[in-house]
């Protein structure tokens, strides 16, 4: 049996409706999970496009917290460093292995240390072991500067990504985590 139009309205906003036909509901246009899941691997345009949203959100967060970083001088990998050195403490760290926490090239660590130790956050000391070895650790500038306003630039930077909920905010962690990006050492 059809109902027009003016029926429905009549019945007003609790109606219950036998036909289901009558109810829409936006993921019912998406693919199910299990067809997600049957495929073994997503498509290349699927992963391209993931690809290109990845960038132009990393190009935009760089963007922003270059803004929410000017008046330290700094960007987001070089406060990132400051941070990661930050947990490493007073023992330091190897720039190879500051790269790695970070995930970048071995030489954009060392940039980031320059930078760190030019504005007096950050200083280089030999490896106690081993002479031939650097490490590098904050300055008592840093740490001072990290213990007093690190945790306003790091709020500042999360609200860079928007109003996620906790659980949107975990997932996305998540998944680009999952993420493996090789490259040529």
């Amino acid at each position: 049996m059809a109902m027009s139009n003016s029926s429905l309205l009549e019945r007003g906003p609790r109606a219950h409706f036998d036909d289901n036909r009558l109810r829409v509901h936006p993921g019912w246009f998406s693919p199910t999970t299990e067809e997600l899941e049957s495929e073994a691997t997503p498509s290349a345009d699927v992963l391209f496009d993931v690809f290109t949203q990845i960038i132009k959100i990393a190009g935009a967060l760089d963007r922003g917290a270059s803004e929410t970083l000017e008046d330290l001088n700094l960007t987001a990998g070089a406060f990132n460093a400051l941070v990661e050195l930050g947990k490493v403490g007073e023992e330091g760290v190897a720039p190879s292995e500051l790269a790695r926490r970070l995930g970048v090239a071995r030489r954009t660590a060392t940039l980031y240390v320059d930078i760190l130790t030019k504005q007096g956050w950050a200083v280089r000391e030999a490896h106690p072991a081993d002479r031939r070895m650097v490490l590098a650790r904050l300055s008592e500038q840093g740490t001072h500067l990290l213990a007093n306003d690190g945790q306003t630039y790091q709020q500042r930077l999360s609200e860079l990504l928007g109003d996620l909920s906790p659980m949107q905010a975990e997932r996305l962690r998540q998944l680009l985590g999952q993420i493996m990006v090789e490259t040529a050492s």
